[in-house]
C-alpha cells in the first residue's frame, strides 16, 4: 500500500494559517483517508492557533493534499513555538510518518522576523464523489428554514419574502431590549434553552466541517444564523461590575401564544419576559448558553477575533454563574416546564460547557472540570434537553481515553444496529426513538456517528454509513420517496404545523400552506412505521419544525457535502423559489 507523509511547516505569526502538505508515496485507486488532529506544544490551543480535529481524504488518483490549522495572533514579545498536528487511522495506506510539526516565529520583537517558508502549492483539486442526493443544495436550504425563524428587524439582506419585523417590544416590560433572537418552532416564543442548544450544535458542525461549508459557499450563511443567535444571547445575559448576574430565558407566554394561529407580524398578545437569577437560578439554561457561545468563539475566531473575545467572557461568566447558582431553570420559569422541562437536570450541560470553554481557551481548568463532572452517556438520545452522548464525542476526541470511547461506541452501536437489538428501525431503515420528533433524534445521532467516526474511530466505516443512510431517509431514500426536508425534491411536506408559513389563521383550513418553509426538517413518523406519517398541519407531533430539529442535521449534510459534493442553487435559482427573494 502507499504510505502517507506530513511535512513540517514555520509561519510567521502574523500568517492567518499554518499548510501541512499531507502525501501518499504513490497513487491508489482506492480512496484514501486519514484521520488527524492537532495538539499543543509550546503553542497552545485557544491562545496561539485553533485546535483541529477531522479527516483528510485523497480520491483515487489524488497524491497530495493540504490542512490548514488558523493561527491566532498576540501581541506578546515571545519565543518562537510550535505545535503538532498528529495522523492516525490511515484507510488504505500506512503511515510513513505520524507527526509533523508547525513553528511559529513571533513577530512582536524589534528584530525582523525569519521569513516564513512558502506554503505549499495547492493540490489539483478532485471532485468530491457523486451521491445519489443533493446534500449541497439541502445544506444551503436548511439556512433558509433559519432565516424565517428570525424575530424583531430583519436586515436588509432577508431572503424570506414573506417574513418581515416583528415582535419589536420584546423585552420592554422588564427596560431591556430583548430583540432578535429566534422563534422556537411554529409558535412566537422565544424559547432560550432550546435555541441555545441549536446554536451549539450549528456552531460544532461548522467547527468540524469548516471546509465544507467554504467549499460549498455556505459559510456566510453558516456564521449568520449562528450569529444571529449569539447576539441575542448576548443581549439576554446581564453581568455587572459587582458580579451580579442574571438571564433573560424566555419571552412570550407558551400558553398565550399557542393559542394565537396567525402570523408574527401581526401578533397581538403581550410578551412576557422571564429570567434566571441567584435567587431563581438554571445551571442548565446558563451552562446551555455559555456552551454555545463557547462553541461560537471558536468559529468567529478566524475572522472577527474581537467578537470571539466577547463570546468567550460571556461564556465564562455564565458558566461560573451556572456552576455556583445551581438549579433547573424549568423551576424558575414555570412556564418554561409546560414545553421544554428540564427532565435531565443540569450536570450534562456542565459538563457540557466546560468542555466547550476547553475548546475556546486550552484552559486546562475546564477540562478538568468537564472530566470530574462527567456521568456517563445519561440518554438514549442527544437532543435539547441531554447533551451527555455529544460530550462523550468531544471528550474522546480531546483525550483519546477509553472511558468515553466506550461510551459513546455504545450509544452509536445501539443506533446502527438495525438487527432489533439495538433501537427500533422501520421496514425502510429509519431510525426511529421516539413519537416526538423522530427525524430529528436520527439527524443528532447521525451527527454524532459522522463526527465520531471522522475523528476517533469510524469502525470500520460503520458509523459513516449508518449517517449516510439516515440522511438519505430523510431525503426521500425511503419507500415513500419522500422528503421529511420541506422543498428538497419533488415529493416532500408541504403543511408543517408553522403560524407564519401557513398563511391563514385557522389550524384547520383545509386549503394548504400558502408559503413554503424552504428547508424545515419536519417531525416525521410518529411510530416506528414508514407510514405513520401524514402530512396535516394539525398535527402538531408529526408536522413540527424546530430550531433543534435542524441543527444537528445541517452538521451531517455538511459531513456528507465534504465526502460526496451537491451543488447549491445559483442565487438566480433560489430567486425563482416562491417566496424568496436573493
Amino acid at each position: 500500500m502507499p504510505e502517507i507523509e506530513i511535512g513540517n511547516v514555520t509561519v510567521s505569526e502574523a500568517d492567518d494559517q499554518a499548510v501541512f502538505e499531507v502525501t501518499l508515496t504513490d497513487a491508489s485507486d482506492q480512496r484514501v483517508t486519514v484521520q488527524y488532529s492537532t495538539a499543543n506544544g509550546t503553542a497552545l490551543s485557544g491562545s496561539d492557533y485553533e485546535a483541529q480535529s477531522g479527516r483528510a481524504i485523497f480520491e483515487p488518483g489524488q497524491t497530495s493534499t493540504l490542512i490548514r490549522i488558523n493561527l491566532l495572533e498576540d501581541t506578546a514579545d515571545e519565543s518562537n513555538e510550535n505545535f503538532s498536528l498528529e495522523l492516525s487511522q490511515p484507510a488504505n495506506a500506512d503511515l510513513a510518518n505520524t507527526v509533523g510539526v508547525a513553528t511559529i516565529q513571533d513577530n512582536d520583537s524589534s528584530m525582523p522576523p525569519v521569513p516564513p517558508s512558502p506554503s505549499p502549492t495547492d493540490p489539483p483539486s478532485t471532485p468530491p464523489q457523486s451521491g445519489a442526493l443533493n446534500y449541497g443544495e439541502a445544506l444551503q436550504k436548511s439556512f433558509l428554514f433559519y432565516e424565517a425563524q428570525r424575530s424583531g428587524p430583519l436586515p436588509s439582506d432577508n431572503r424570506i419574502a414573506w417574513r418581515g419585523d416583528s415582535t419589536l417590544q420584546d423585552g420592554q416590560d422588564v427596560s431591556r431590549d430583548l430583540n432578535g433572537g429566534y422563534f422556537d418552532a411554529g409558535d412566537h416564543v422565544k424559547f432560550g434553552f432550546p435555541m441555545a442548544a441549536a446554536m451549539t450544535m450549528l456552531g460544532w458542525g461548522v467547527n468540524q466541517y469548516r471546509d465544507a461549508y467554504q467549499q460549498s459557499g455556505q459559510l456566510d450563511e453558516a456564521l449568520a444564523a449562528v450569529k444571529w443567535g449569539t447576539d441575542y444571547i448576548l443581549k439576554a445575559h446581564v453581568a455587572d461590575a459587582n458580579g451580579t448576574q442574571a438571564f433573560w430565558g424566555q419571552v412570550g407566554n407558551g400558553g398565550i401564544d399557542h393559542a394565537y394561529w396567525g402570523a408574527p407580524e401581526t401578533l397581538p398578545t403581550a410578551r412576557p419576559s422571564y429570567k434566571i437569577d441567584r435567587q431563581n437560578p438554571g445551571s442548565d439554561l446558563a451552562g446551555e448558553s455559555a456552551a454555545a457561545l463557547a462553541a461560537a468563539a471558536t468559529i468567529f475566531r478566524p475572522t472577527n477575533q474581537a467578537y470571539a473575545d466577547r463570546l468567550v467572557t460571556n461564556a465564562e461568566q455564565l458558566f461560573e454563574f451556572a456552576d455556583t447558582y445551581r438549579g433547573n431553570y424549568s423551576d424558575s420559569i414555570p412556564d418554561a416546564a409546560n414545553f421544554y422541562n428540564s427532565f435531565s437536570g443540569f450536570n450534562d450541560e456542565l459538563v457540557w460547557a466546560a468542555t466547550w470553554l476547553y475548546k475556546a481557551t486550552g484552559r486546562q481548568t475546564y477540562l478538568d472540570k468537564a472530566e470530574s463532572y462527567y456521568q456517563g452517556i445519561t440518554s438514549g438520545s442527544h437532543d435539547w434537553d441531554n447533551k451527555s452522548a455529544g460530550a462523550a464525542v468531544l471528550l474522546a476526541q480531546i483525550t483519546g481515553k477509553d472511558r468515553y470511547k466506550s461510551d459513546i461506541e455504545a450509544f452509536l452501536d445501539r443506533w446502527s444496529d438495525d438487527s432489533g437489538a439495538g433501537i427500533s428501525y422501520t421496514d425502510g431503515g429509519l431510525a426511529w426513538h421516539q413519537q416526538w420528533g423522530s427525524t430529528r433524534h436520527s439527524a443528532n445521532a447521525s451527527f454524532l456517528a459522522s463526527v465520531y467516526g471522522d475523528t476517533v474511530n469510524d469502525k470500520g466505516g460503520r458509523y459513516s454509513q449508518f449517517a449516510k443512510d439516515q440522511i438519505d431517509y430523510l431525503l426521500g431514500d425511503n419507500p415513500n420517496n419522500f422528503s421529511y426536508q420541506v422543498g428538497f425534491g419533488d415529493n416532500f411536506a408541504r403543511n408543517p404545523h408553522h403560524r407564519a408559513a401557513s398563511g391563514t389563521t385557522d389550524v384547520n383550513d383545509p386549503a394548504p400552506n400558502q408559503h413554503i418553509i424552504y428547508g424545515a426538517l419536519v417531525g416525521g413518523p410518529t411510530s416506528p412505521s414508514d407510514d405513520a406519517y401524514a402530512d396535516v398541519r394539525s398535527d402538531f407531533i408529526a408536522n413540527e419544525v424546530a430550531l433543534d430539529y435542524n441543527a444537528g442535521f445541517t452538521g451531517v449534510l455538511a459531513s456528507l457535502y465534504e465526502d460526496f459534493g451537491g451543488n447549491p442553487l445559483s442565487d438566480s435559482q433560489l430567486d425563482n423559489l416562491a417566496g424568496i427573494d436573493v
